[in-house]
């Protein structure tokens, strides 16, 4: 897990126009146009609009835990050079080719009067000068392999900054005071963020698809083929910012490293370092700053290409052991998820896990979410606010931002799961793709209404149910991964990832008896710090131990049964075929319409999961009834002479308006 921080939002919809005159309205509108030259071909995008207080720099005040900064965003279409986009309002929820999202006010309208400034150390509005800049994050229109086409930012180096990335179209940092009346403030974009801030942070920068950073042990020799090592693959977040849950990047790990001896402490004696290479993948992708290095519908083959294409790769370059028992996963939050993954999609290839606070690992509780059994992932039953984030202050747990918070804050950075942060990675990851091409989320970003048949979808992805459903089956995971499977968590992790932890170990328990995957959750540890929060040069003698341990002249070695090829999971084939667009194209049907006598008879079809359904009778070409909201599965009945039809409309965030008639009937 990596996120920024989350705060609250609104949506809203506002009139895009190009080269249309301003239109008025109540509050602050803002009408952005490009400088000559600036942008020579035409780009679907994202325009953010940041404000900020004065000498604040809006591009660098995006924490919104700690600052009530104001966020706008809206989509563009083959915007190009002579267009003018214009953001106002803010009213309509259904309307995402046009509407604007705003965090924290549903309206750009209702930003007061007023200058502004944050007071520390309690963030608070007062009145001083308030910054305005926008930003546009340019789209690339590509179709995938399958047919489907789509528009997203791709990466360049940069970990899938969800604004201003390389390449994005940047305004001046503007000084306004907001008057309380409608008012117009007229931004032009002036620049462009180079690339080469960027690229060359990331070996590969624009043209990367994986790649690796190896370390090498002391005293390594290329020569010396003779000498095989044992390979820990360090799953973690874009390796250029992996910050607080990659221990590879401590000065005192890296200096040890070099010289090849472990400082004497007060524990210890003098020691040399571990004889292991240590890998960590880079892998960022269009959705986030990695694919989850999985194979997924939505992002594309990340395992297949960083286990089947890359590792062999690596194995072949450098001096490693290929098996099995020589292949250890571990990470943490995002990385502890991946560690784990691999490991129970892959017994074939990785020997071991020390997955550290990983991200959900059953989805019986999604973060806080209970995502199987509440209709609302935003509130539960009780009408309580599911919380995101907390945070131990003074010896007491307390809650920073709740999940709706979250969820409408990234809805400004980019609507249909695009905003390159953390939940709507999740609905790329775990669900299958929607009919409009991406994501198929779970729930309603503003509502926050579950859609079940959605999370049906992500099913595959929970790693407890994939254990208990392929147990004793010709997976046989219940003997493969016996002793296998490490993982650690604080009671009092900041993101809830203490109970999906507690939900696997419940699942796995009910099938292997209590041990069966070796679980250590710590009380009153927060997220972070290593594996068991051990000192780093202890964790890695424990996994060189149990690497010692596992080989084939070790006390335990790993049985070749434990890592047949039929223990595989997560193949292409099924993951695509079960969640791909073909996929989406196939739970879609029309309106069947059937006489019976004088009566019609039809059904409304079936759509995706969370479309808003209204229907309506047509007679020899023209409407005789209003429309009336109908679900998925109704069916209604017509008496009338004529060439009857049932005409059905879907409305869903996200996806373009459809109206679907079924053939017609004479009657």
């Amino acid at each position: 897990m990596g996120r920024f921080a989350a705060g609250l939002f609104a949506a809203g919809l506002a009139t895009l126009t190009y080269g249309s005159p301003i239109r008025t309205h109540h509050g602050l509108s803002v009408q952005l146009s490009v400088a000559d030259g600036l942008l020579n071909t035409s780009t679907d995008g994202r325009i953010v609009l940041l404000l900020a207080p004065t000498g604040v720099d809006p591009l660098e005040d995006q924490d919104v835990i700690t600052s009530p900064d104001h966020f706008f965003g809206k989509n563009v279409y083959r915007f190009d050079g002579g267009d003018t986009a214009f953001l106002a309002g803010g009213a309509g929820f259904y309307q995402p080719k046009t509407g604007v999202y705003g965090y924290p006010n549903v309206s750009l309208d209702d930003v007061a009067a007023g200058d502004y400034v944050r007071i520390t150390p309690t963030p608070t509005w007062h009145p001083a000068a308030l910054t305005i800049q926008a930003i546009l994050t340019p789209y690339e229109r590509v179709t995938r392999s399958d047919g489907s086409v789509v528009s997203v930012k791709f990466p360049c180096g940069d970990g899938s900054l969800p604004v201003n990335g390389p390449g994005s179209l940047t305004t001046v940092a503007t000084n306004i005071t907001i008057s309380g009346q409608p008012q117009v403030e007229k931004l032009i974009f002036t620049d462009i963020t180079p690339v080469e801030e960027f690229n060359g942070t990331e070996i590969g920068g624009c043209s990367q698809y994986v790649g690796a950073n190896v370390l090498l042990p002391h005293g390594y020799q290329a020569n010396d083929t003779s000498t095989q090592y044992p390979t820990l693959y360090h799953q973690n977040h874009w390796a250029a910012d992996a910050g607080a849950y990659n221990y590879l990047t401590s000065e005192a790990f890296a200096a040890a490293w070099d010289s090849g001896i472990i400082p004497e402490t007060n524990i210890t004696a003098e020691r040399e370092t571990p004889k292991m290479i240590i890998v960590q993948f880079r892998h960022e992708t269009a959705f986030y700053d990695d694919s989850y290095a999985v194979n997924t519908a939505n992002i594309g083959p990340y395992g297949d290409a960083l286990n089947d294409e890359l590792l062999p790769y690596l194995e072949k370059t450098f001096n490693m052991i290929s098996a099995p028992y020589a292949r250890v996963q571990d990470g943490g939050s995002t990385g502890g998820w991946e560690s784990i993954a691999n490991t129970i999609f892959r017994p074939d290839l990785f020997g071991v896990c020390f997955s550290s606070y990983p991200d959900s690992l059953d989805f019986h509780r999604h973060q806080a979410i209970p995502l199987y059994s509440v209709d609302n992932a935003y509130t539960l039953p009780s009408g309580e606010n599911i919380t995101s984030i907390r945070e131990n202050i003074n010896g007491t747990l307390t809650n920073v931002t709740a999940v709706l918070q979250e969820n409408h804050w990234e809805l400004t950075f980019g609507t249909s799961s695009r905003s390159q942060l953390q939940w709507d990675v999740w609905n790329a990851v775990f669900g299958a793709q929607g009919y409009n091409n991406y994501p198929l989320e779970p729930w309603d970003k503003v509502t926050g209404e579950v859609f079940h048949e959605a999370v049906e979808y992500w099913k595959p992805m929970d790693l407890g149910m994939h254990v208990a459903t392929n147990w004793d089956n010709e997976l046989n995971l219940g003997k493969a991964l016996a002793g296998r499977i490490f993982v650690y968590v604080g009671s009092w992790d900041n993101y809830f990832l203490n109970l999906g932890v507690l939900e696997f170990q419940k699942t796995v328990d009910a099938k292997g008896g209590a041990g069966w995957a070796n679980i250590t959750v710590l009380e009153e540890q927060p997220h972070g710090g290593n594996y068991q929060r051990r000192e780093i040069w202890n964790y890695l003698d424990l996994v060189a131990g149990w690497v010692q341990d596992h080989a084939p002249n070790g006390t335990t070695p790993l049985s070749a049964d434990a890592t047949s090829p039929s223990t595989r999971g997560n193949k292409w084939e099924d993951v695509i075929a079960r969640g791909g667009h073909q996929a989406a194209v196939a739970r879609q049907s029309w309106p069947v319409a059937h006489k019976d006598g004088r009566s019609v008879h039809a059904s409304v079809g079936t759509w995706d999961p969370g479309m808003k359904l209204t229907a309506q009778w047509v007679v020899n070409g023209r409407p005789v009834t209003k429309p009336v909201a109908v679900k998925q599965g109704d069916s209604l009945t017509f008496k009338k002479h004529g060439k009857v039809q049932l005409a059905v409309t879907g409305h869903k965030r996200g996806y373009t308006d459809e109206t679907r008639r079924s053939k017609t009937i004479a009657t």
